[in-house]
């Protein structure tokens, strides 16, 4: 299978205006709804991301594409997670979300280039039954130092067609019932293309809220086709909460979790190791694998069991 890429949407920004007067639907409903009945985005093009990793010879060949997949996605999650954070920071200092809370509905990153380095957040809100953005803030992480362009839309923009999807889309699975490792959870959603199939992927993160607690579990990710014939993919990173306590570790010192839903490491993985700034290793069905600096590399078969 190919590896599904981002659709940057800043080339779709002017192509989806004509979207957004598109009828909408209800936001229970979005993960049993046709292409069809959300909005018309057969107009965009395909753009395949150029984000790419090197993978470790160490990895056995039936599952370098699902490493791949992991390193490339595991490194954009964490220039997402980061842009957002820059851009609340932002748009907090000026004030802007003050006049905004009553109506704002949260945030959409959006990857803008294919290094993944430029990001557009926007922040969104309900402007009766539409969906605008009453702000967006520009990241540019390419630099040493971030550079950071925020504006305010006065009045709100309306949101294109794709990330009036992307709203229901988020909006819709953070209501459903999954394992909660948070008070507070951050939202990834964005559209992959697959072999020319168009997807919604939102993944759910956990926050870390206490800065010697590290979440490690409760990390999900659902996969929705925009097309008929597949349904929603969900998967959980892992079956029950793991938290990893610092205070007890050395600062470089790593540490080691067990995965059952997967042969090999996920792009969650790649994205606490590189958040956290910390090694750790994963043990699986496949073997034992360590995780560090956005790498993922395989150690050793899995042992007998006597």
């Amino acid at each position: 299978m190919a590896i599904p890429y981002r659709l940057p949407l800043g080339a779709c920004f002017l192509m989806l205006t004509a979207c957004a007067a598109s009828p909408s639907v209800p936001l229970v409903d979005i993960e049993n709804t046709s292409k069809s009945d959300v909005h018309d985005t057969s107009d965009t093009d395909d753009v395949a991301v150029t984000l790419t990793t090197a993978i470790d010879v160490s990895v056995p060949p039936p599952y370098r594409k699902q490493v791949e997949y992991a390193q490339i996605e595991g490194l954009s999650l964490f220039r997402e997670d980061r842009a957002a954070w820059l851009a609340t920071d932002a748009v907090v200092a000026a004030g802007i979300v003050d006049r905004h809370r009553s109506m704002a509905t949260g945030w959409l990153a959006q990857q803008q280039d294919a290094d993944g380095r430029i990001w557009n957040v926007a922040f969104t809100a309900k402007d009766g039954e539409q969906g605008v953005a009453y702000a967006d803030v520009h990241v540019d992480l390419a630099a040493s130092e971030p550079i950071i362009s925020t504006q305010e839309n006065t009045p709100p923009r309306r949101l294109s067609g794709w990330e009036e999807v992307l709203t229901y889309a988020r909006i819709a699975f953070s209501k459903k019932e999954w394992l909660r490792c948070a008070d507070t959870y951050n939202p990834s959603t964005q559209v992959f293309v697959d072999e020319g199939r168009k997807y919604v992927v939102v993944r759910m993160l956990p926050a870390q809220l206490k800065p010697d607690h590290l979440p490690m579990g409760g990390f999900h990710r659902f996969k929705i086709p925009m097309f008929e014939g597949e349904s929603v993919d969900h998967f959980a990173q892992t079956s029950s909460c793991i938290d990893i306590d610092t205070s007890a570790l050395d600062t470089n010192e790593s540490f080691g979790m067990t995965l059952t839903t997967t042969s090999a490491p996920t792009e969650f993985d790649v994205f606490t190791s590189l958040s956290y700034r910390r090694p750790h290793y994963v043990i699986t069905d496949a073997g034992s694998w360590l995780v560090e600096n956005g790498k993922i590399r395989w150690l050793s078969e899995p042992k007998e069991t006597p």
